[in-house]
């Protein structure tokens, strides 16, 4: 096909999709952006392990066995924080670490905070982001 023919095929296909269709594009893409982002229940997470493995996974409960181990780094010599906690809903237990530069507006844990957690999975939640609720 020649560059023009190219073109006009390529103008045929745009004014088919037209607005419906970029519409419909949208929506889908948005629906899959908020499924994702729908919270797994921690059962599910321990009983199918390989289904969630190196997934980002949400996750909501409530903070236990919480504890903070504080280093510098050694070529940065940033204040490090590794918050490492259990997350429990009604359906179990599974253990978290969230690890962050303490001066950047860390958010932190304390037994009993309820919050939602976005993080890797890989039989234990490796947080990226955590709010209270």
């Amino acid at each position: 096909m020649n560059e023009h023919a190219q073109t006009k095929c390529k103008r045929k296909v745009a004014q088919l999709i037209g607005r419906p269709g970029l519409i419909a594009l949208a929506v889908s893409l948005f629906s899959t952006i908020t499924w994702a982002a729908e919270p797994v229940k921690i059962n599910s997470l321990l009983t199918y392990p390989e289904s969630y493995n190196m997934k980002m996974v949400r996750v909501e409960g409530t903070v236990s066995g919480y504890h903070m181990n504080h280093f510098i780094g050694n070529s940065t010599k940033l204040e490090k924080c590794i918050q490492e906690f259990s997350v429990e809903d009604d359906t179990g237990t599974i253990n978290a670490s969230y690890a962050t530069i303490c001066q950047m507006g860390t958010v932190m844990l304390k037994d009993g905070d309820h919050v939602t957690i976005d993080a890797h999975f890989s039989g234990i939640l490796d947080v990226r982001s955590v709010a209270k609720n």
